[in-house]
C-alpha cells in the first residue's frame, strides 16, 4: 500500500471492515450477491470485491465511493452508517474492528441486533 497516498492510515483494515459489514447484512437480509447486485444496480463481481475488500485496480484494495455506499444501504434497507466501520470514534491508523476475531464477532452481534430493531413495527 502506498503510504504517500494514504499517509499513516492502513486503509486495508477499513476496507475489510466495510466488506465484513456488507457480508453480514446481506446474509441477514437473505440476499445472494447476485440479488444484491440487481437491487443496487451493480454487478455481482463488484459486490464480491467489496465484501473481500479487494479491487482490480492499484492499490488492489476496495475504496467505495459514497454513492456506492448509499446504493447498497438503500438496497439493503439500512442506514448507510451500518456499513461504515468505527463510526463511534476518531479515525485511527487501523480499523479497530479488525483487531481480532472477537472484535468481528462483536460487530456481527451488534449489526444483527440493529437489524432486528429495524424490523420492529
Amino acid at each position: 500500500m502506498s503510504v504517500a497516498r494514504w499517509g499513516s492510515l492502513d486503509w486495508d483494515t477499513y476496507a475489510y471492515s466495510f466488506g465484513h459489514r456488507l457480508l453480514v447484512i446481506r446474509k441477514e437480509r437473505g440476499y445472494s450477491q447476485e440479488q444484491l447486485a440487481e437491487r443496487s444496480g451493480m454487478h455481482r463481481n463488484q459486490i464480491s470485491n467489496l465484501e473481500r475488500g479487494t479491487s482490480n485496480r492499484e492499490p488492489f484494495v476496495s475504496d467505495p465511493q459514497l454513492s456506492t455506499v448509499y446504493r447498497l444501504a438503500r438496497a439493503l434497507d439500512v442506514p448507510p452508517a451500518y456499513l461504515l466501520p468505527d463510526l463511534e470514534q476518531h479515525v485511527r491508523p487501523r480499523s479497530t474492528e479488525q483487531a481480532s476475531s472477537d472484535s468481528l464477532s462483536v460487530v456481527e452481534v451488534r449489526l444483527r441486533d440493529d437489524l432486528e430493531f429495524l424490523r420492529r413495527p
